[in-house]
Parts: structure tokens; C-alpha cells; sequence
């Protein structure tokens, strides 16, 4: 039964004479909202008009905010004694609830799922039929993304659906686990319990488990599941609670229908037995925001401010929030509101003619040293001033021309390339002696191409524990795709990924085989370029070398009489160096030299330099700037020895040729796929 104020039209219901009555009172402003409980009972003058039908009216006596003097005039309505009168605030009208299916539209795919998947879990109707004809139920929503990218937007809005649609009214409950985590397990399966309850004496229910791996989450860390075991039982309970419902709801007179949502961060964070058939098996996952979506939300979100701005102002500013997502998408826009604020803030004789709206210039204000959630771990290089271009590089011609064709001609020319009927290579395996620039390309080319970058170590990528090191590698793909355009660098690679069947311990294999898929997913990586550097690729597992994966090689070798003058010139830009220091001359006595030993020749020669510097001030002589004079950088360069001796070098030549030998000979081996075991019972 619903009563509103200001003159809307009551709804029309039948009642007997006497009825316990309970309803509620909703002050849309205060977001307050009063229960009420009473006996009612209706007398009428005439006795014959029992059997004809009347009109009851409610009105308000006076208007009034004072909940505890409400006073109603009833009319023909005789009011027992109360049974019950409480004044609430009423959760389901405060500003979370206020999103609607239609204010998300940045995640229509997702919303239309969720709505689909609802809209036979809370039907009566498909309930009797699935029971009729002795089908399974279907599973619950689970809903899984990173951080911010509107998981508890989108269960909220999809329950406020329900709850508004007319021939369902659904009752809404909404647990926020991240703070049931802060209590005892005994308290959080009370609250769960609670609420369960709740849901069957109000059904249709819909009830929320947001950040429900705040509460029941799988660690592969011994140290945290030896005190996971209150998560343990939490797992157990709500899978019995589950099933129990549905055998119940099979009876005649079984329960009303109940839907569950439940967001978390990644699948892998809930146990095996709460995704499985029958129970949260509807997966729907929140992925990275096109520009499409950004478009939406930028739109809504200055909608939402009550504010106005241009059409091709949002277009340009969604195409630079590569990576964002909603939460940080929110921010922007009220960081842009902040830097409009002065245009706002004019007299009051103006303020009516001032119309409201966001320019260009407040969302770059906005941007500026802005860094969004996901990518605050991450470096971002540019090209600026003497720092960050292919200048930087001194030789690897080759590698920068190999390079440079994979990362910027599909960004110059995307439509050639989006036309192109094959697969574009984006993973790179460099390899060569140590201190020969393997890093330090990949490090230009991310500053160059303006590419996000996440490096990995190796060795920081095992762990000795169970499937930790293959939830690592699952999390870094996942980031770069995140933070795409990204390019996503695994220094030491042979660490990480040697040959499989090498170690008893078997997490080199499993690390192996969860590169593979990473590598092959079905969904391509886009914007994402995967580059990889060894000293040792004859240890690599020869499938990650197929095509397709780290297909293109490129080797960084020693450098020659040339390359050398170009390196010594790269680090020489920074120093004073005299006219009639030869860097020629320099290359010439440092044959064997990698680029990391040009690079300490020149340090030593500048520190050098302030040595004498240092020593003339105390003789007495006038204070000079530090120069590298011929004499000092050629005394420096023939003390000088090179980091690989020449034993190691004919070493690494030999192994090079031999990886290069049986590179040319793969092509007659069968294909290679992620190991699968397959175990019948």
C-alpha cells in the first residue's frame, strides 16, 4: 500500500473490517523514514454499505518535520492504540541507491547481463517452472574487476532496478564486507544470517555481498591460511545456506525467490566451492574503460555536478585517460570543478547569467600530476629536454629500427594495421652479453613511444609458495592491460622461464606454462607490448619462442668502432669535454668494451676532473669549471679494463651461434601448447 503527499492519488486496495497494518512514511529530503504499525479497523454509519465499495482519504493535519508529533487525519478510519512507531533512517534512499540502470550507460554490456541473469532469480514464475520441470537452478551473479571500476555502482543500480519494477518491488539488503572484516568471524556470520533471514521474510530479495573477499578469500600463503580458518567455516556456511535454499524452494511450500550479488577484485580470491555450478557461477567481469565508456562517464559524472560542458571537450579528454577507471574518472571531474572554481565564484548581481560549464583548460589543470589508482606503482617516461629519446641510444641501429617498427607504426598508421588480415608481433626477446644496453633501449623506447612501463625483475617474481608466482605473472599482465598503452618489461627473463622439466621443484614449470597462456589468451593484449632481455636465451623454454609469443629476437651484441664513438658522444653530452678530446681515440683503445663500460669511462674522466678542480683551489689557483682535457680522458680510457674478459667474450659467441643454430632448425618441430593433464575418475 503506498500514501504520498501533495495530492497524488492513493492506491486502491481491499481490506476486511479489521487489519493489521503496517506502513511506511518517506521524507524524500531528510532520507528519513517512518514505520508505522496500528490495528485498523473501518466502521461505516450505514450497515448495507459493508458490501459496496468507498473511498478513504489521508491527509496531512499540518506539515510538520517533528516525526514523533506526526498527526494523520484518517477520515472514516479508526486508529487503534499503536503497536509500533519508529523513526529510521532508511538506507535504501540514501545517495548510493540514487544510481539507476540508465545513469551507467559507460557499462551497458555488463548492466544488460547482470539485469538477465536477476530477472530469473527473483520471478516467481521461473521459480515454479524450474520446479515443474526439475531443472537445476540457475547459479548467483558474481561480479569481479579491479579497485574503482564500478563493481558497487553496478550491483546497486541493478538492484535499485528491481526494486522500483513494478511487478517485482524487490527487497533490497546490502552487506559491505570490507567492514563486517573488521569484527570477529562469529559477528560476520551473524550479520550474514541476519540478513539471510531477512531476505526470506521480505522475498522478492536481492541481497548484496560487496567486497566479498574481504571476508572469504583463498591465500596460497601458509602463514595467512593457517588463520584463514574462521574464512574456512564462512565458506561452508554459505554454501550450506545455498543449497539448502535450493532444495526448500522446491517444495509447495517452499521460499520465495532470493537473488545474491557479490563483488570481488578477482576470481582467483574466492574458493573453487563458492564459484562453482549451482552457486555464484554467473561471472561478469568489469574490464578496462574504452574511450567509448570514458566518454559516458565523463558525461555523466558532470551531468551528475549539475554543470555542462562540450561534447568534443569530453571526446578529447576521454582519448587521454588511457587507463583510468570510474573512481579515478570522478576525481578528474571534481578536480576540473575545483579548478573552475574562480569563474564560479563572481558577484551575485552576475550569477543568473552565468552559465556553468568546464572547459578544456580546467580538465588539463585537472590532469596535471594526476595519476590515477592503478598506476601509481608505475613509471610513466617522456621525452624531455636531453632525457628520455632515441638520442639516448648510442649503436643498436638494428634493435632501434626493430624496435621502433613494432611500437610506433601501428600508433602513426592504425588503420593500415587494424585492416591487416594477421596478428601484429608486440613481444620482443632481446638478448646479448651483459652491460650491452638490453635494458636501457627498452627503457628509451617507453619514454620515446610516451608507453607506461612495468619492469620486472625475475628473481622478485618467484615465490616459494604454491601458485604464488603464477598469480604474480597473472596480476602483471593484468595491470599492463590495465595501464595500457603499456609496455611491460621482464628483465633476467631466464630466471623466470627456463627450460621445463629442469627443476624437481616444478614452480619454473608452472610459471612456464602460466606464461604460455598469458601469452595465447583468446582476448588479444591490446595497446599491451611485452618485452623480455636475457644473457642466457639458450636456457629459455624453446615454446615461449614460437610464433606468437616472444617471436621476434633481437640481438645486442658488443659494440663496434662506430657504435662506440656514438656511445661515448650520448654520455658525453652532459659533461664539459675540450675541444681536443677525441672520443675516436677513445673507441679505438676500447675494443671488447660493452656500452655500460663507455659509460664509466666518461664518470671516471668527470670525476677526475673535480679532483683537480678540488686539488688547484688548495695551491692557491682561481676556481675554474670542471673540463675532461685530452690528457685526462686518454689517461682514464687506458687504465680501463672491460667488464667481460676476453675468455667470457669467445664464451658468449659460441653460445650465441649455437641458440642462433637452433633457431633456424624450429621451424621443422612440432608446435608446442601449455601442458594439460587431464585426470578421469
Amino acid at each position: 500500500m503506498a500514501f504520498h503527499a501533495e495530492n497524488s492519488e492513493i492506491s486502491s486496495v481491499v481490506l476486511p473490517a479489521k487489519v493489521l497494518i503496517h506502513f511506511e512514511v518517506v521524507d524524500g529530503k531528510l532520507s528519513r523514514g517512518v514505520d508505522f504499525l496500528y490495528l485498523l479497523t473501518i466502521t461505516f454509519e450505514n450497515p448495507g454499505y459493508n458490501n459496496s465499495q468507498g473511498n478513504v482519504e489521508i491527509t496531512w493535519k499540518a506539515p510538520t518535520d517533528d516525526l514523533e508529533n506526526l498527526e494523520l487525519n484518517f477520515g472514516r478510519l479508526e486508529l487503534g492504540e499503536a503497536l509500533s512507531f519508529d523513526s529510521v533512517v532508511d538506507d535504501g534512499f540514501n545517495n548510493a541507491f540514487k544510481l539507476t540502470r540508465s545513469s551507467l550507460g559507460w557499462m551497458e554490456n555488463a548492466m544488460s547481463d547482470v539485469t538477465k541473469r536477476l530477472s530469473v532469480l527473483v520471478s516467481s514464475t521461473a521459480l515454479r517452472l524450474f520446479n515443474r520441470l526439475k531443472l537445476p537452478f540457475p547459479g548467483y551473479v558474481l561480479v569481479h574487476g579491479p579497485r574503482g571500476s564500478g563493481k558497487t555502482a553496478l550491483t546497486r543500480a541493478a538492484a535499485k532496478y528491481f526494486e522500483d519494477h513494478q511487478e517485482i518491488l524487490a527487497h533490497i539488503i546490502y552487506m559491505d564486507c570490507s567492514k563486517l572484516a573488521i569484527g570477529k568471524a562469529k559477528e560476520t556470520r551473524q550479520a550474514i544470517e541476519e540478513s539471510i533471514s531477512e531476505a526470506l521474510l521480505h522475498s522478492p530479495s536481492i541481497i548484496i555481498f560487496d567486497d566479498l573477499d574481504n571476508v572469504i578469500s583463498v591465500s596460497s600463503d601458509p602463514q595467512v591460511s593457517q588463520s584463514s580458518s574462521s574464512s574456512d567455516s564462512l565458506v561452508r556456511y554459505l554454501t550450506d545456506i545455498l543449497d539448502e535454499y535450493k532444495d526448500k524452494s522446491r517444495n509447495a511450500c517452499g521460499y520465495g525467490p532470493i537473488a545474491l550479488m557479490a563483488s570481488v577484485q578477482s576470481l582467483q580470491s574466492l574458493p573453487q566451492e563458492l564459484t562453482s555450478s549451482g552457486r555464484f557461477d554467473f561471472h561478469v567481469e568489469l574490464r578496462a574503460l574504452a574511450i567509448p565508456e570514458r566518454e559516458a562517464l565523463l558525461k555523466h559524472q558532470v551531468e551528475e555536478h549539475k554543470l555542462q560542458c562540450s561534447e568534443e571537450v569530453i571526446s578529447e579528454i576521454a582519448s587521454k585517460c588511457d587507463g583510468y577507471d570510474a573512481y579515478d574518472l570522478g576525481i578528474l571531474v571534481d578536480r576540473a570543478v575545483h579548478a573552475a572554481a574562480s569563474r564560479f565564484v563572481l558577484p551575485s548581481a552576475c550569477l543568473n547569467s552565468v552559465n556553468p560549464t568546464l572547459v578544456k583548460e580546467d580538465f588539463l589543470k585537472a590532469l596535471h600530476d594526476f595519476l590515477p589508482v592503478a598506476m601509481r606503482d608505475l613509471r610513466k617516461y617522456a621525452p624531455d629536454g636531453n632525457n628520455g629519446g632515441w638520442e639516448d641510444v648510442g649503436g643498436l641501429n638494428e634493435a632501434v629500427t626493430i624496435i621502433k617498427e613494432t611500437l610506433e607504426l601501428p600508433s602513426k598508421y592504425p588503420n593500415v594495421f587494424t585492416k591487416a588480415p594477421v596478428r601484429m608481433r608486440s613481444n620482443i626477446l632481446l638478448y646479448g652479453p651483459p652491460g650491452c644496453g638490453k635494458t636501457h633501449i627498452v627503457r628509451v623506447a617507453a619514454a620515446a613511444c610516451s608507453l607506461r612501463f612495468i619492469s620486472v625483475k625475475g628473481p622478485e617474481l618467484l615465490n616459494k609458495y604454491i601458485g604464488s608466482s603464477e598469480q604474480s605473472v597473472r596480476d602483471f599482465f593484468a595491470k599492463a592491460a590495465a595501464a595500457a598503452p603499456c609496455l611491460l618489461f621482464f628483465d633476467e627473463f631466464d630466471s623466470i622461464a627456463p627450460q621445463r622439466g629442469t627443476h624437481s621443484a616444478g614452480v619454473s614449470d608452472r610459471v612456464v606454462n602460466q606464461f604460455l597462456t598469458e601469452l595465447d589468451g583468446v582476448e588479444t593484449l591490446t595497446g599491451v607490448f611485452v618485452f623480455a632481455a636475457t644473457s642466457k636465451p639458450q636456457l629459455i623454454d624453446a615454446a615461449l619462442l614460437r610464433p606468437g609469443r616472444f617471436d621476434r629476437l633481437v640481438f645486442c651484441d658488443f659494440p663496434r668502432w662506430d657504435e662506440r664513438v656514438e656511445i661515448l658522444k650520448v654520455h658525453s653530452r652532459t659533461v664539459s669535454l675540450a675541444s681536443d678530446a677525441s672520443l675516436e681515440d677513445v673507441a679505438s683503445l676500447t675494443e671488447g668494451f660493452t656500452g655500460a663500460d663507455l659509460a664509466a669511462i666518461i664518470t671516471d674522466a668527470g670525476l677526475a676532473a673535480v679532483h683537480e678542480v678540488l686539488d688547484s683551489r688548495q695551491d692557491g689557483i682561481p676556481e675554474r669549471e670542471p673540463c675532461i682535457s685530452k690528457e685526462l680522458l686518454m689517461s682514464v680510457a687506458m687504465k680501463a679494463r672491460p667488464s667481460t674478459p676476453a675468455d667470457d667474450k669467445s664464451g658468449y659467441d659460441k653460445e650465441f651461434g649455437e641458440f642462433v643454430s637452433s633457431r633456424k632448425s624450429l621451424s621443422t618441430k612440432p608446435y608446442d601448447s601449455p601442458a594439460i593433464t587431464i585426470f578421469l575418475t
